[in-house]
């Protein structure tokens, strides 16, 4: 489990548009890759391991 480390910035009164337009970007790109990794951890869980036994036939001995 990851911990939170970052601590929120406040947003300085002289603070432009820009900034925080970037600064929302940065949180919203920050939600968007942990759902994705959320996703992707969900989709890995569903594999079935077992499935290549199946998929390709056992060597026969040979005599």
């Amino acid at each position: 489990m990851r911990l939170d480390t970052k601590k929120p910035i406040p947003f300085a009164a002289t603070e432009t548009a820009y900034n925080r337009d970037r600064r929302a970007q940065a949180l919203l790109l920050e939600a968007t890759d942990a759902n994705r990794a959320e996703q992707r951890r969900i989709s890995y869980s569903l594999i079935d391991s077992t499935v290549g036994k199946w998929r390709y036939p056992a060597e026969i001995a040979k005599n």
